[in-house]
């Protein structure tokens, strides 16, 4: 697969990836808001079509959320989530000067640890940490 990564997107193909793997659509005012507050964005195409994304939500300073990681249920299992995460972490890491340090966190989807496990984070809860929490409104 020849595989490209670009670093923005439109609301149609954030919203047709995310319907791509079930989830709920944003409402297109809402959508172009995240979009455009998101600190760094990669996205998979192949064929000019958008198959993989992640956004990585950050202060700027010592925290960084990886956010919306998304593949095409067709291309899933294919290398394309490890090719965006790679991205994503490089862009974090290179970002850092000498001796800051960034706190990386991510929300897995169930049955995904695994994946993320590959590149260094860490199950919760455990012995250090409490479970990670969310809350929809």
């Amino acid at each position: 697969m020849n595989i490209e990564l670009k670093h923005s997107l439109t609301v149609e193909e954030y919203n047709a990836l995310r319907l791509s793997v079930d989830w709920k659509e944003i409402p297109e005012e809402q959508a172009k808001r995240g979009l455009s507050n998101t600190y760094y964005l990669t996205a998979a195409v192949l064929n000019g079509e958008t198959i993989g994304l992640a956004r990585v939500i950050s202060d700027g300073g010592y925290v960084a959320y990886i956010a919306d990681v998304i593949v095409n249920h067709e291309y899933q299992g294919k290398g394309v989530g490890r090719m965006i995460l790679n991205d994503v972490m490089d862009y974090i890491k290179n970002v850092l000067s000498g001796g800051e340090t960034v706190m990386v966190i991510l929300v897995a989807a169930k049955g995904k640890e695994e994946f993320y496990e590959k590149f260094g984070f860490i199950k919760r809860p455990n012995e250090q940490y409490g479970a990670g929490m969310t809350l929809w409104l």
